[in-house]
């Protein structure tokens, strides 16, 4: 609070004294307001600074984590590192799960990002640690990527993750597939489910992962017109891609599906699936991602290192631009249209009821005073 003072008197101690004590009062009712305003701001000002959001992804050559900026212009990437595991409290780097393949390190294929933040990833290997704990194959795991207002959560780590950064959660085993790996991941915006494709002998299982438990839930076997389905990607109307590396007539090209969900049962079903957009050449698209602040669905080509914007009603796609990695298995953006995660429940019940700001206030007024 500004006082404002008269340029022929200057208030008295006990003026500024009655002053303050007003303007503490006052601010200690309009603090939880202050508080949820400025959490709005700094989401609304974090926004407008970029016309598209940051993706995420993971490199299964190196293991490491990769952010990617103003992916539409000249992609900015930012290596943070390779992952590690949270084994029982301790930070081990993940391990190279095939070492007779240099084209292989980690054998984590799919990575999605839920709308708090999250990241959640699936390895198709099994990772034992000597004298440590085992991460049985497929497995499930998690790690925050942004805090509640809207901060970074991971840091840039060294190549051999020596700093114990950016640790995956175990989620647990995945339940309920008798074969296959799990290649795409993505949460559904209508009904929050965390979907999944299998491979399933050149067809591929549509199925929903228990994000909290693992548990797999089947939703269509062996889809028609599916042979090697690499990644899925919901938009924000629910529709789902799916980007097939063995598409088209001579069964080479990567050709984009769109699938059509029934919700209106306790399991979801598949309606029907058709080819939306063939590209017309093996590109080895092996990731998807969907821009919610501009309604583009993006691919990340393994053949010429670069990003797509990939057609979503018509054959083709736009290149624009490499990154510096060769096989970002996963990639994504947060699903909201600013980019950034919305609080947390817990975190924005506090805010709306007015408890952060008013259990500060509390706090200063236990303080003796003298």
């Amino acid at each position: 609070m500004t006082i404002a003072l008269s340029r022929s008197r200057w208030p008295t101690v006990r003026a500024f004294g009655a002053a303050k004590k007003g303007a503490d009062k006052r601010l200690t009712r309009v603090a939880p307001w202050l508080a949820l305003f400025g959490l709005i701001l700094g989401a609304a000002s974090a926004s407008a600074s970029s016309t598209v959001p940051i993706a995420w992804g993971t490199d299964e050559d190196t293991g490491h984590l990769v952010k990617i900026e103003d992916y539409d212009s000249s992609p900015n990437v930012t290596d943070y590192g390779r992952l590690s595991i949270d084994d029982a409290g301790t930070a081990r780097p993940f391990p190279d799960t095939d070492t007779a393949n240099s084209a292989e390190f980690s054998d984590v294929e799919s990575l999605t990002l839920d709308d708090q933040g999250f990241a959640y990833m699936v390895g198709n290997s099994t990772v034992d640690f000597p004298g440590g704990g085992s991460f049985v194959s497929p497995h499930l795991y998690r790690m925050r990527i942004f805090e509640a207002d809207g901060t970074l959560a991971v840091t840039p780590d060294d190549a051999l993750a020596s700093n114990g950064f950016n640790a995956l959660e175990s989620i647990g085993a995945i339940s309920g597939i008798s074969s296959g790996e799990i290649n795409g991941l993505d949460f559904d915006p209508i009904s929050g489910l965390l979907y999944a494709v299998v491979e399933n002998g050149g067809r591929d299982d549509l199925v929903t992962i228990d994000e909290h438990t693992g548990a797999v839930t089947m939703i269509a076997a062996s889809m028609d017109g599916t042979d090697d389905v690499e990644d899925i990607q919901f938009d924000e109307f629910g529709n789902l891609y799916l980007i097939d590396d063995d598409g088209g007539e001579n069964e080479t090209d990567d050709v984009l599906l769109m699938a059509t969900l029934d919700r209106t049962g306790l399991v979801a079903s598949l309606v029907s699936i058709s080819v939306v957009n063939n590209t017309g050449g093996d590109h080895r698209i092996e990731s998807l991602a969907w821009d919610f602040m501009n309604q583009r669905l993006i691919g990340f080509s393994d053949e010429s290192n670069s990003l797509f914007d990939l057609n979503t009603d018509s054959d083709g796609y736009t290149v624009l631009g490499p990154v510096v990695f060769n096989d970002i298995e996963g990639i994504d953006f947060v699903p909201t249209s600013t980019g950034l995660p919305v609080p947390e429940p817990t975190t924005a019940l506090l805010l709306s009821l007015g408890l952060v700001g008013l259990a500060g206030s509390r706090r200063r007024q236990r303080t003796p005073t003298i």
